[in-house]
């Protein structure tokens, strides 16, 4: 097996790599990896104690190891601009499951 790292994942905390056999030369695999260490889920609850003071704030950061996970497992693309597709994806994370990756949810008026 040949595995080749196309994607370190240093932006988005996804590394993409690709592993192929020389035997099947037609057979090519690609795996994602979330490195982002949690990362991503710690900042985000901190940023929840943070205080708003203005109309307009960032409310959390979803790891595009989530939105693999959403789209394999479940069909739902969270990087859709289908008006159904964002209703599913809303859900999902008003989802108590799910809390962590926007935590100033429960401060948005839908």
């Amino acid at each position: 097996m040949i595995r080749e790292v196309i994607d370190d994942g240093s932006w988005n905390g996804l590394r993409k790599t690709l592993i192929s056999d020389p035997n099947a030369p037609d057979d090519v695999q690609v795996l994602y990896e979330d490195v982002s260490g949690g990362s991503i889920i710690e900042e985000n609850k901190r940023a929840e104690t943070h205080k708003i003071d203005k109309d307009v704030w960032h409310v959390g950061h979803i790891p595009a190891s989530v939105g693999m996970k959403w789209l394999v497992e479940e069909g739902v693309d969270m990087w859709s601009t289908d008006p159904d597709m964002k209703r599913r994806v809303m859900r999902k994370l008003m989802d108590s499951d799910w809390r962590h990756l926007v935590p100033g949810m429960a401060r948005i008026r839908l």
